[in-house]
């Protein structure tokens, strides 16, 4: 069938199923996206400053560090799928409270203290006091992912249930790609702003600070991940229908279907690009540019900007595209493209400039990245017949969370083989290249890999999505 058939297919099926469910109203999706915006604060925090901290303020040994951030990493790697199966196991409250709501509120204020609390270390000698600060970065940064694991995993698997329709999904994708870089500036531009590398105690300072914003904002994603009376009768009707399903026969349901997992797969590498480039902007703003960590605003801005602007050109191109699968190739394409720049540049100007373009390619990446998602869940939900978003999910963050082992071995290896030196206040060429090397070249190399596999194995076209939304509302689902 050709593309004007399956888009002419495609809306009379929005139409159909807009006679059975009710479209979301746009305070509802902005509300929800607020909890995007907030993962974006947690990611410019955590993500920006995280090495910065311990490796070059607290001078803590750079192995050590990442010991303590492998087994964190482990830990998230074990914890995602079990947090996953157990949203989804049946409970007496889905029917008042709703399925999702109640653990997305519970996970919300300690995520947010114990990010504070990883930069919140005593004041000890780095060396006599190393395994003191192993333990405080364990303990922390687990407690932290586990809270988080909670809330954000219960937040993502409610998208596919709450926004039906493919326009829904598309809009709503718009508020949370708009607001997640929102969140993305004020993440990775203000806390940088109010830190100081030779001061530790300005690390936990700001972080505090950032308490009381991240309060904020969790409130004002609270109503919009309440889950509407047609979803919590649909909840309480499974549970009277539908035999539980173990753990590990959850886990067998997800990992067996292709288009989900390579979706991941790109998901994975992707997060790589995202870890990578977010701990390393600190670096090449001291480093490379010679300036201080608020300097890294000079990368972030025009990079933030850039995507800013282009969402809505990108918003436009994708709903006339119709194509969740072509959308996300491109993106894919023009956001892993976009890091060679980083490779080439040797000024601000010519950073400025690498971000603009990585910027635009940000910014399609994110608008087709949530409904290529969306679309891999449908068609999981309906071969197996059982809505289990949650333990989707938790595989989903399962393997994402892989991307922090490597972004932190990345930088181990490439640290001690390019011998940064992190009492020095500059570096050899040799180790500039390195940060160089692991804020792009490796991530990006990863990420085409991964899209080629994508396009190879990939086949949820437009026709086959169409199909796949008759199959749920023959199911029921």
């Amino acid at each position: 069938m050709n593309d004007t058939g399956n888009n002419k297919n495609a809306k009379n099926d929005d139409l159909e199923v807009e006679s059975t469910l009710t479209k979301q109203t746009t305070g509802s999706m902005v509300s929800y996206g607020m909890a995007d915006l907030l993962w974006q604060l947690f990611t410019g925090i955590y993500g920006g400053l995280f090495f910065l901290f311990w490796e070059v303020v607290v001078k803590l040994d750079i192995w050590i560090i990442t010991l303590a951030y492998t087994i964190f990493a482990i830990w998230n790697i074990v914890n995602d799928p079990f947090f996953g199966y157990l949203a989804d196991r049946p409970r007496k409250f889905w029917s008042r409270l709703g399925k999702r709501y109640p653990w997305f509120v519970i996970g919300g204020i300690p995520t947010m203290l114990f990010l504070a609390a990883i930069f919140s270390p005593p004041n000890l000698d780095p060396v006599d006091a190393a395994w003191i600060y192993f333990a405080w970065i364990l303990i922390s940064t687990c407690l932290y992912e586990l809270f988080y694991t909670i809330t954000n995993l219960n937040h993502v698997a409610l998208y596919p249930d709450k926004f039906r329709l493919d326009s829904d999904r598309r809009k709503s994708g718009f508020w949370r790609m708009f607001l997640g870089i929102l969140g993305t500036a004020i993440g990775f531009i203000v806390p940088p702003l109010l830190i100081d590398e030779k001061d530790a105690s300005s690390f936990t300072s700001m972080a505090w600070i950032f308490v009381i914003i991240n309060l904020v904002v969790f409130a004002a994603s609270i109503p919009g991940h309440r889950e509407s009376r047609y979803l919590k009768e649909r909840y309480v009707k499974e549970q009277e229908t539908k035999k539980s399903v173990s753990f590990f026969q959850a886990l067998k349901i997800v990992v067996t279907h292709k288009n989900f997992m390579v979706v991941i797969l790109v998901f994975l590498m992707d997060g790589i690009i995202g870890a990578s480039l977010t701990a390393s902007v600190q670096y090449v703003a001291l480093y490379i540019l010679d300036g201080e960590p608020g300097d890294s605003i000079l990368i972030l801005a025009p990079f933030i900007l850039a995507v800013v602007v282009s969402l809505v050109p990108w918003y436009l191109i994708s709903q006339k595209m119709k194509n969740n699968r072509k959308m996300f190739i491109l993106g894919v394409l023009l956001n892993t493209v976009g890091l060679l720049p980083f490779m080439l540049v040797q000024n601000t100007l010519g950073f400025i400039i690498a971000a603009l373009i990585l910027g635009i390619g940000g910014g399609a990446f994110r608008m087709g990245s949530h409904p290529v998602l969306a679309d891999a869940i449908d068609e999981a939900v309906v071969d197996s017949g059982k809505h289990i978003e949650g333990s989707f999910m938790g595989v989903y963050t399962f393997f994402i969370r892989f991307s922090l082992i490597a972004q932190g071995l990345i930088f181990a290896i490439t640290h001690t083989l390019t011998q940064f030196d992190p009492l020095a206040s500059s570096q050899s060429e040799l180790a500039k290249f390195g940060i160089r090397m692991h804020t792009a070249l490796i991530p990006m190399i990863l990420t085409l890999v991964a899209l080629v596999v994508f396009i190879l194995v990939h086949d949820l076209k437009a026709e086959k999505t169409r199909i796949i939304k008759e199959r749920l509302k023959e199911l029921n689902l």
